[in-house]
């Protein structure tokens, strides 16, 4: 049966090895020079690669970072950094709310860490409005048909074009997922304020019941 004692240790358990994941990760990049590790810009392509003997589709093509522009890595190298660190405050925001929501359901600060969750998504939201634009961007910048053309025979007839980065709910090419995890999140933000205020009224009243005995 699983408990809350339980639910707690699982989550605590797969959050604290995510933790722990992902700080070897922001730990690897920043050693990637040291330890001469060759980083990648993966970009979306819808390509068709004729060959002779067969045809071949192309979802997307690794860019040796060595091989760009020093303005693009070091953009990249960046990004890539700030990303995993919010993701590692993520995580650990995360573990304290699952540990006090299991603890105390209606506490305050549980409605205020899904606020501020419902906020991080609507910002994710926006940004994944921009995700086509960096991505045409991208390809103008660093001219990954060009690279595919030094890699392949003469022969090779490569056609196509690019496309916008995947999404797992769309509608019109639009990714809808954040704003479904900010809407879920400002829902049960409102249910626990909700309780909580119930609960403090509930004390109140036991306490004045209390005086009036």
């Amino acid at each position: 049966m699983l408990t809350p004692a339980r639910a707690q240790t699982i989550l605590s358990f797969t959050l604290t090895v995510m933790l722990i994941l992902t700080a070897l990760s922001l730990l690897l990049l920043l050693l990637g020079g040291l330890l001469q590790h060759t980083f990648s810009l993966t970009l979306p392509l819808n390509l068709t690669l004729d060959l002779a003997g067969g045809q071949y589709g192309l979802s997307s093509v690794h860019l040796p970072l060595a091989d760009l522009p020093i303005w693009v890595k070091a953009a990249w190298m960046v990004s890539m950094a700030l990303l995993l660190t919010g993701l590692i405050a993520l995580l650990w925001g995360a573990r304290q709310f699952t540990r006090r929501l299991l603890s105390d359901p209606f506490h305050p600060a549980n409605a205020r860490d899904l606020t501020l969750a419902a906020r991080l998504a609507l910002s994710w939201q926006g940004l994944s409005l921009l995700a086509p634009f960096v991505n045409r961007w991208l390809i103008a910048q660093t001219h990954p048909l060009d690279a595919l053309n030094r890699q392949f025979p003469a022969d090779a007839v490569i056609s196509g074009q690019e496309v916008a980065l995947t999404t797992s709910f769309g509608i019109l090419g639009v990714n809808l997922t954040p704003l479904l995890i900010a809407a879920a999140c400002v829902l049960f933000s409102a249910a626990l304020t909700q309780a909580a205020h119930i609960r403090e009224q509930e004390r109140q009243l036991r306490a004045e019941q209390e005086l009036t005995v």
